[in-house]
């Protein structure tokens, strides 16, 4: 999974992306820089620990998710359009947008915009993106008018109902009305085939609040959630600063300062399940002697699919999946335990996979 992180400058994007990655990337000099910074986290799955006692593999890998930081424009040009042509192109690559937003004071580096807002810049962002959609569905419709030229009747009349939709489709995100979780009828599939829309992808605010605000976390949780609604949404307020330190702690000492301060439970692990939330992702489990695994995969899909996550032979030759879900594995003991507990069983290439399923693919190829 790949999450792209969008923001203001002097939001704090770099400073969440050292949260959530535990990375170390200098934070306050990020908007004279021309590339992104990528990292990547891995997903805390207490899962992971339970199966490893049981069947000490000799590696054990959690599910990832990609985290890629995109810079600010340069000094002097803060209020210079959020998005360039090159970072939709970027975010389009994206499987889920993550907004941080401003909720900390800081005199030594002024909002651009000269006050901490952060309703005000949640809308402003929001703007952009569907500014960005509409920038796109234009270059689209200049496309579809251009091949008018020398096209055939049929063709023509083709063309001319594409032109159609994707102005109506443009008027909607012109009234505020992003793409996320709208299914397309085939008009708008036909329409919008060579188009890739970044408000169809799940949006997320991170609202970057200073220590002193922690205590509010819940009152400012509940306006978020007030005001960033829809399918494939989601938002936390996450104290940044502290949060990139804390990660960069030894794991004891950044317990024990954790407990200390009430800070809860780690930002890494709030951020990362934000983002499954939002972008609708569980994740199955491989087992055995070599290694324990978590696969993330989308909700609703089949076992034959995620088969092919763990190798595109193993769905291309699925014969069945055997199946048992997580706790009656942890509750029986073993795999061999499971199958005399008829906990274990075969499962077809439809199954549709649960969150914790642990799951040995049978192929041939």
């Amino acid at each position: 999974m790949r999450v792209a992180i969008i923001g203001l400058p002097r939001s704090g994007k770099t400073t969440i992306f050292n949260a959530a990655t535990r990375g170390r990337i200098a934070v306050g000099d990020f908007s004279a820089r021309s590339s992104a910074n990528v990292g990547v986290a891995k997903v805390p799955d207490p899962r992971l620990a339970r199966l490893t006692a049981m069947f000490n593999p000799e590696k054990v890998v959690p599910a990832e998710i990609t985290y890629v930081d995109f810079p600010g424009p340069p000094p002097g040009q803060e209020n210079a359009p959020t998005f360039s042509g090159e970072t939709v192109t970027a975010l389009q690559k994206a499987d889920a947008i993550l907004h941080v937003v401003r909720g900390f004071e800081n005199p030594s580096a002024p909002h651009p915009k000269g006050s901490v807002d952060p309703w005000r810049d949640i809308d402003a962002v929001g703007f952009d993106l569907l500014f960005a959609d509409i920038a796109l569905i234009d270059r689209r419709i200049q496309r579809v008018t251009e091949g008018l030229r020398g096209s055939r009747a049929s063709e023509r009349d083709n063309s001319l109902k594409d032109i159609e939709v994707l102005k109506s489709v443009q008027a909607d995100l012109e009234a505020g009305k992003p793409m996320r979780g709208r299914t397309l009828n085939d008009s708008e599939k036909r329409a919008l085939r060579d188009t890739f829309l970044v408000s169809t992808l799940p949006y997320l605010v991170a609202l970057n609040i200073g220590e002193s605000d922690i205590p509010r976390s819940v009152e400012l949780e509940a306006e978020l959630a007030r005001r960033v609604t829809g399918t494939l949404t989601g938002s936390a307020a996450i104290a940044g600063q502290l949060e990139m330190e804390l990660g960069q702690m030894a794991e004891a000492e950044e317990k024990e300062f954790r407990a200390s301060l009430g800070a809860g439970e780690p930002g890494l692990e709030r951020m990362i399940r934000l983002c499954y939330r939002a972008a609708g992702l569980i994740s199955f489990l491989t087992v055995g002697p070599d290694e324990v695994r978590a696969w993330p995969v989308a909700e609703h899909t089949p076992a034959q699919k995620a088969a092919g996550r763990v190798h595109s032979d193993i769905e291309r030759g699925f014969i069945r999946a055997e199946v048992v879900a997580y706790n009656d594995l942890v509750s029986a003991g073993g795999l061999a335990e499971t199958r005399k507990a008829g906990t274990l069983r075969a499962e077809g290439k439809d199954y549709v996979v649960k969150d914790g399923d642990v799951i040995n693919f049978l192929f041939s190829v």
